[in-house]
Parts: structure tokens; C-alpha cells; sequence
């Protein structure tokens, strides 16, 4: 079988070389790997970059430092409509507007961070082949679907086309995608359950400290220890649930992401009483996005809270390390499911028109 062709868009640097050269070998055996450093002939540069651009499967972009030949070439690929896997070492907050409300993944060459990449590419480059895994770029966000399908720059694939024999209909996938948000829903609530049981927790024992601090008296530093690494305790339970509820908030986003913008360019999304339907899901879409930004309050919140104690103990500093990594990834996801939903909005309306959310308040419930 012929490998997919996988071009790396990367400042010319030799600290990247080495991360290419470890992602070749990481996934050679199933990707041809090349970026434009390496094509070693004296043609014009660009021929370099734009041709192996088009031809590519799949494009990694390294962002870090936003190098300007880099976000050149970024845009190339998104103006070629190519999926596009998008990657730093830098802050995610600290990228362009029109970028971060993208998927991005952040890395190092730390050993665990490293492998952390490792895994996430082998997820998106497979997903990028079998079609689990939702692409898009700003280009065709904000183009409509019928500018798209004019122009021979975009693939065709991009739209869920209903098998012949299928008896699978619009109503269907509408169904399927409102689960999913019914199980993300339900995820989210137990997220924020086992927030209010670390507070509490946590809570309970600083009282019991500032109980013993107050009397005083022999023992005293050896309680609030003992304390102290209960409250690690609690912090360490809970962030090793937030880490497998972020890799399923993600999983369950890619799924209703793609469904939805499959949705909106399939032929089915034009009839009347579909649009009534499709109208109903983006408001309960948009009620999603109101009811995100309350627990991204709570979260940024918790964040805060449990810095401010850092310093305390050797355990707790160490557990408060990891779950601020872990609150961090639980608000990329957020920032980037919403901004998910602001481009979905926009795309509705080359098929249902503008939307009237005034109806919408932060009290409605989560879509399901």
C-alpha cells in the first residue's frame, strides 16, 4: 500500500530538524514523511514548498515562534483546504487570534511531554486517513459550501453523503450528533461534581488547620502535614479523572463537530421542516456555548484557589503542578469547542439564514 504523503511545515532550524527527524522515524513506517529543508536542489524555494504543499495527505505545522515563512506556508495549506495538524512549544493562548481557536497541540522535548505528542499525532494522522477526525481551517469556515464545491481547490469529501441503500436520514444524524452532546453534557456534570467534592474536601481540611494553627502547642507542623497530603490526596484523585474527561471531551467534540459540518453541506439540511430541526439544534447549540463559559468560570477559579497554595508541601506542590496542567487543557478544550460553535453559527447561515438566540440566557440547559 502507498504511504500518505505527510509535509512538516517548520522554521529552518536545527532544534526542529531533530524533532522532524524523531517523528520520521517515530511514523515512517506508515507515512512518507518531507519538508522543504530536505528536497537538497537548487530550484526555486517555493516550488519546494507550494508543490509538496498540494500533494501532501497531511500537514504538520510547527507554530513555535511564529515564524513568518512558517504561518506563510500555513496559510497555503489552508487555502489548498489540506488537513492540517497544528503544533507548538509555545503557550496556545499566546498564538494568533484566527489560529488558537483551532485544535493545537502543545509539546516539548521533555521525555513525557514528547511522547504526549507522540500519541496525539498517531490519533489525528489515523484519523486523518479514515475520516474520524474533523479538519477545518478558516478558509473554508468562511466560505459557503457552495463557493466550496465550485472551486477544485477543496476535496469533495468533506460532506457526509448518504449511501444509496441507506435508510439513514437527516433526522438520524441530527440524533446521533445530539447524544453525543448528551454524553459530553453528562461528563461535564460529573466533572463539575468532583470539583464541588475536592472543594469540599478540601475545604474541611483547611479549617481543621487554621483549628490547629489558632490553639497552638506540640504537634502542631505534624497535624497540618498530615492534612496537607490529604488534601494532595484529594487533588490527585480528581485530576487523574479530569485527565480521562478532557480525552473524552475532545473524542466527543470531533464527533459532533464533523457530523455538524457535514450536516450543514448535505442536501438534506434544505428542506423546510429540516430547517425548523437543524434551527432548534443551533440555539441548543448556542445554549451549550453560554453554559461552557459558567464552568469555565468555576474552572479558572479552582485554578487559582489551589496556586495560591503552593509552597505548603513537597505533595501538594507536587499535585497542584499536575492538576493546573490538567484545569489548562479542560479550558483549551473549552475555548476551542466554542469557538467551534461560532463557526458552525456562521456556516448555518448560508442554509437557515440569521438565527435569533436573544432567547438564550446562561440558565438554559446544556443541549441534549
Amino acid at each position: 500500500m502507498e504511504k500518505k504523503k505527510v509535509f512538516v511545515i517548520m522554521p529552518f532550524d536545527e532544534v526542529f530538524f531533530e524533532v522532524y527527524e524523531m517523528l520520521k522515524v517515530e511514523f515512517g513506517e506508515n507515512f512518507e514523511f518531507s519538508h522543504a529543508g530536505e528536497e537538497g536542489n537548487q530550484q526555486n524555494i517555493l516550488k519546494d514548498i507550494i508543490q509538496p504543499i498540494f500533494e501532501a495527505d497531511i500537514i504538520i505545522a510547527d507554530l513555535t515562534g511564529l515564524n513568518s515563512n512558517v504561518l506563510y506556508e500555513l496559510g497555503i495549506a489552508h487555502t489548498f483546504n489540506k488537513k492540517t495538524i497544528i503544533i507548538t512549544q509555545d503557550e496556545i493562548a499566546g498564538l494568533p487570534f484566527d489560529l488558537k481557536s483551532y485544535r493545537v497541540k502543545d509539546y516539548s522535548t521533555h521525555f513525557k511531554k514528547f511522547a504526549d505528542l507522540i500519541v496525539y499525532l498517531k490519533t489525528n494522522l489515523t484519523g486523518a486517513i479514515d475520516g474520524s477526525i474533523s479538519f477545518s481551517n478558516p478558509v473554508k469556515d468562511f466560505l459557503s459550501f457552495e463557493k466550496i464545491e465550485k472551486t477544485n481547490w477543496f476535496e469533495e469529501s468533506v460532506s457526509l453523503v448518504l449511501p444509496e441503500d441507506s435508510e439513514k436520514g437527516f433526522i438520524d444524524f441530527l440524533a446521533e450528533i445530539e447524544e453525543d452532546l448528551g454524553t459530553m453534557t453528562t461528563e461535564i456534570k460529573t466533572m463539575t461534581d468532583e470539583m464541588k467534592q475536592l472543594g469540599d474536601g478540601t475545604n474541611k481540611s483547611t479549617a481543621e488547620i487554621e483549628r490547629v494553627n489558632k490553639n497552638g502547642g506540640s504537634g502542631t507542623a505534624v497535624f497540618v502535614r498530615k492534612e496537607t497530603k490529604k488534601v494532595a490526596g484529594y487533588i490527585d484523585k480528581f485530576s487523574q479523572s479530569l485527565r480521562q474527561h478532557n480525552i473524552n471531551f475532545n473524542d466527543l467534540w470531533d464527533k459532533v463537530e464533523n457530523n455538524t459540518l457535514g450536516l450543514l453541506e448535505n442536501k438534506f439540511a434544505f428542506t423546510d421542516d429540516n430547517k425548523i430541526n437543524l434551527i432548534e439544534f443551533l440555539k441548543s447549540l448556542k445554549g451549550t456555548q453560554i453554559a461552557s463559559f459558567g464552568v469555565q468560570t468555576s474552572v479558572k477559579g479552582l485554578k487559582s484557589s489551589l496556586h495560591n497554595n503552593l509552597g505548603m508541601e513537597r505533595s501538594m506542590n507536587q499535585a497542584i503542578k499536575f492538576v493546573e496542567e490538567d484545569l489548562e487543557n479542560y479550558l483549551n478544550f473549552s475555548n476551542r469547542m466554542s469557538s467551534s460553535i461560532d463557526k458552525i453559527i456562521d456556516k448555518s447561515k448560508f442554509v437557515v439564514g440569521e438565527i435569533d438566540f436573544s432567547d438564550i440566557t446562561d440558565n438554559d440547559e446544556v443541549a441534549t
